[in-house]
């Protein structure tokens, strides 16, 4: 009597000599077949080559990805995102992986951005692919800018601003890109905008307080560069700049002592006109 067919890697299959894909390890996309009899291990062997060739390219990425291959998930899920193109899972699950391999060794971002770009077309309310789309705009436009293309830095910042325009961040580099094109008015307004969203800047309220203080509007330049030690996280360096400013800001408007208080804490270089 002929044996019947078994259905491999089914989803009713059990872990047995003749199903060793069991209804776990299909979910769990490895195989599992320790309950098989020694006689059992080379036809355990040849299922197993047949259970992987009935797995999906988005399982093997998966896999991959949680394994840290990160190159053989890459490849994988260009092979699943060839067929299905409008699956925004797998492909937010790829383009985050195409990320932390950039992050790792660098090199070029563009089909970082042209993904989160078809993702962003896909779900243009989808928060986190905004906060993603718009982050890796601000690197496009520092790199532009860094080359001293500053059409394209411009362009990529005003993009990221259309894609979430509740981020401060754009603005910020725009206008140190202004201000080092001495484009001094549209830097100061860009961070005006820039710190209006709030974002965690320190040398944004630093640029922003200055640009106040050289203004005369003290009041504003001495509430901005107090943000500078509030937000100051790690960016300590920015510290004795902030406080020779505010040294200044103080003595401008007739509060020596707390501009000789601001003053000790800005260092041996700050130095204020009629303050000792």
């Amino acid at each position: 009597m002929s044996r019947p067919r078994v259905a491999l890697c089914s989803p009713e299959a059990r872990c047995s000599a003749e199903t060793p894909c069991s209804l776990e390890a299909r979910r769990s996309r490895r195989l599992d077949c320790s309950r098989l009899a020694p006689s059992s291990v080379l036809l355990a062997a040849v299922l197993a080559v047949a259970c992987a060739e009935d797995r999906s390219a988005l399982e093997l990425a998966r896999e991959a990805a949680d394994d840290r291959d990160r190159g053989r998930a890459i490849g994988l899920y260009q092979r699943h995102l060839e067929q299905f193109g409008d699956d925004f899972e797998a492909r937010l699950e790829y383009t985050l992986l195409l990320g932390e391999a950039w992050a790792f060794r660098g090199g070029d971002a563009a089909p970082i951005v042209e993904s989160l770009e078809r993702l962003y077309e896909a779900q243009p309310d989808n928060l986190r692919v905004k906060e993603l789309y718009a982050m890796m705009l601000v690197r496009e436009g520092q790199a532009a800018g860094s080359a001293r293309r500053f059409e394209d830095a411009e362009r990529y910042y005003q993009q990221a601003l259309e894609v979430h325009p509740d981020v401060g961040t754009p603005y910020y580099h725009l206008g140190t890109m202004y201000q080092e094109q001495g484009r001094n008015q549209a830097a100061f307004q860009a961070y005006i905008a820039a710190a209006l969203k709030r974002p965690p800047l320190p040398d944004l309220y630093l640029r922003l307080g200055r640009e106040y203080l050289e203004r005369g509007d003290l009041d504003r330049a001495i509430n901005t560069l107090q943000l500078v030690d509030e937000l100051r996280g790690t960016s300590t360096y920015l510290l004795p700049a902030a406080h020779c400013a505010l040294a200044e800001a103080y003595h401008r408007r007739d509060d020596d002592d707390s501009a000789r208080e601001h003053l000790l804490r800005g260092g041996e270089e700050c130095v204020v006109a009629g303050l000792s």
